[in-house]
Order: C-alpha cells, then structure tokens, then sequence
C-alpha cells in the first residue's frame, strides 16, 4: 500500500451499476438488482445499519450549524473514544482528513509515510500502521492512522503515536465538531456491536459457505484468488450479488447482516468462474507477489 489514505480503484468500481440507495450492507442498483456490501467503504461502513446512530448525531450537529471547522465542546469525547478502540496510541491530532493526516506523519518521520496494512498476505511492512477495528496493530511502527467506523464524510482523520512526544511540533487541524459528534458516536457503537451479534458466531456462519473463497482473520476476509486473476474474481462477485474491496491488497469484510440465499448466490457464481479450493487459494495469491 503506497502513502495514499484510500487506494480506492474506480475502474473495478466502474463494474458496478449505479447505485440509488444503500441500507446498512446493502446496495440496491437503478437497475434493480441488490448486492451485498463486502467491502463496506474500505471497512468504514462495519456497522452496517448501525450506524444510523451516527448518521442521527452528525444530522443533529448540523442543525446547530456545527458543520465548519471551528472550535467547539466535542473534542474531549472524541479523543476518549479513539483512545478507548486504540489504547496502545496516546499521542494524538486531528486533520482534516486522511491525506493531511499523512503528510503530517511524513513531515514527522522526515521520509514518505506509507501505510502498514493489518490484515494482508505479509508481503507489505509500512510506516505508518493502519488501524482497523478487530484487526491486530502492525508490529514496528511508532505513528498509525486509525480507519474509523463511520462514512468518510462525517469521519475526521488522527494521526496517533505509541509517544505523545513525537507529535508535539505538529498542531493538527480544527475540524468541523460535526465530524467529532458522528465519529465519538460511531466508535460507542462499535464498542457494541459484539454484544449485538457482531462477533465470533456470526463470523463462523459466515464461513460455512464462504470458507473456500475467502480466508478470515477475525471478520476481515482475503479473497482466495491470485493477483493476476483478481479482476475476473471481482466481475464474479458482480454477477453472484456481492460487492467485493476493488483492489487486490484491500480486505473484505464479513457484514453485519446476511442471509444464507446471499451466500448460496455468491459462492455459485465464484465456483463457476473456477475459483475455490482448485483456485489456490491465499498461500498461492502470496507466491504472486502480494
């Protein structure tokens, strides 16, 4: 994964009909068709229909007109959230968003900051770790970016330090409190959301059907395809209903809300397009040169 914050690929996305309206982890095409969301925003939208609560508070928020960035009362739980996902990582500073975040971990590590992905075939080893929730932090690096669970819109973007100390020259951006109120709120949910059924049992449904095609760590997914071949597993996901991450190196995700028809679609239309346990699988994706 290079210094970008997002890597989001439009030409594999450009395979996807226009979408008119999104409930938690489904999109439903101007076409007709539904499809399960396994990418979820690059792991923002893990809520699923959860995060109405976040979307309510951000909704509020702008009603009181919180939506410039000027200082306001909502950085103190906001910082309390992020602190209580990610404990490890007290030093923290607000941006604007994720590119401004990086540009600051670049000026602090004086060379390009590139993001150490979690959840990867173990080919990459970056400088900045991004955090996923449910995921493990990178081993190494001393800055991370966390990927918060709310829409990129109403997310503001941290740059967090294992020490306090090394980002005391940099200020950090004022950020609109909108952003605050959604993302705080975004994060209790998530605190939740184990207690709510997101959790190992949902997880291991999942696999029942999806094991061949997919490995898991935690609720993240690796597609079992090869680079080379990666595109060809994204139009097969297309056609069996689902949406998968746009770029090889992106994790999926297990969605807060599936049923088993969703499964039965999805794993018919990767078999017919000759993936599974024939394909390779991950360990075979690796030796490609993820």
């Amino acid at each position: 994964m290079d210094g970008k914050a997002d890597g989001m690929t439009g030409d594999l996305l450009g395979l996807l009909p226009p979408i008119r309206r999104i409930r938690g982890n489904r999109l439903y095409a101007a076409d007709g068709r539904r499809f399960l969301d396994l990418w979820l925003d690059g792991g923002r939208g893990i809520l699923g229909e959860r995060d109405r609560h976040a979307r309510m508070y951000a909704a509020n928020a702008a009603d009181k007109g919180l939506s410039r960035p000027y200082p306001g009362q909502h950085d103190a739980r906001f910082r309390k959230a992020v602190l209580s996902c990610w404990p490890g990582w007290p030093g923290l500073r607000l941006y604007a968003n994720e590119e401004r975040a990086l540009a600051a971990a670049a000026r602090v590590l004086g060379s390009p900051a590139v993001l150490s992905e979690p959840v990867s075939r173990g080919g990459e080893r970056g400088s900045v770790a991004l955090l996923r929730p449910f995921a493990p932090d990178p081993a190494g690096p001393v800055l991370a970016l966390p990927r918060l669970p709310c829409p990129a819109a109403f997310a503001p973007a941290c740059l967090l330090s294992r020490d306090p100390s090394l980002l005391a020259g940099e200020g950090g951006d004022t950020v609109p409190q909108m952003a605050l109120v959604a993302a705080a709120r975004a994060l209790d949910s998530l605190a939740g959301s184990e207690r709510e059924g997101y959790g190992p049992a949902l997880w291991e449904r999942w696999d029942r059907r999806m094991a061949a095609f997919f490995e898991r760590r935690g609720p993240w997914l690796l597609a079992s395809a090869a680079r080379e071949r990666y595109t060809e597993f994204f139009r097969a996901s297309i056609e069996g209903g689902a949406l998968v991450a746009p770029a090889f190196d992106e994790p999926c995700l297990v969605p807060p809300d599936f049923d088993d028809g969703e499964l039965v679609k999805l794993a018919a239309a990767l078999a017919r397009a000759g993936f599974g346990p024939r394909d390779g699988s991950v360990a075979n994706a690796a030796g490609s040169g993820a």
